[in-house]
């Protein structure tokens, strides 16, 4: 799967004929085996809410950003806080994107204090029923089980994709 992703990113950018250098790494997010202000830019899309360790991640992006690099990001976060039996309910299947899902300005808070800066959201679309129903249970129900009905329509309205955009300093 991992090779059948890297093949999937050179091809985007051939496609997209985009000019520059781009390297493709297989790591862990929290160990990203790059050398420290290696990178201008990091992208991520709807994966760091699936790791428990948030300011690890994000502490990790700091370090291999150059000074002045980026942060483009899209997640998924809370508009308010669950209750701490929803929240672990939502845990126990913790790939279905709600588990790892944090409060936005307790999500932004971290950004913050692992020292990344000019913070500017590009975009907040609340989640439909149905496109909240989707990522509750992706990969997919036979990697992730549905969660209750009840569950979901508890979060109903309060859970939203963000798009932001973050520089180090």
């Amino acid at each position: 799967m991992t090779h059948q992703m890297i093949e999937r990113a050179k091809q985007t950018v051939a496609e997209a004929a985009v000019e520059g250098h781009f390297e493709f790494h297989v790591a862990e997010i929290d160990k990203v085996p790059l050398s420290d202000s290696f990178a201008d830019v990091i992208i991520s899309n709807c994966v760091i809410n699936l790791v428990p360790d948030k300011a690890g991640v994000y502490g990790e992006a700091q370090r291999i950003l150059r000074p002045g690099g980026r942060l483009v990001i899209s997640d998924i976060v809370l508009t308010e806080d669950m209750n701490p039996e929803l929240r672990e309910r939502f845990q126990s299947t913790w790939s279905g994107c709600l588990g790892g899902a944090l409060p936005e300005n307790e999500y932004l808070q971290i950004l913050k204090s692992v020292g990344f800066s000019n913070l500017e959201i590009l975009v907040r679309h609340a989640l439909t029923p149905e496109e909240l129903e989707a990522i509750a249970c992706c990969p997919g129900e036979e990697y992730t089980p549905a969660p209750a009905k009840e569950d979901l329509a508890f979060v109903q309205g309060k859970v939203t994709s963000i798009k932001f955009i973050a520089v180090r300093e």
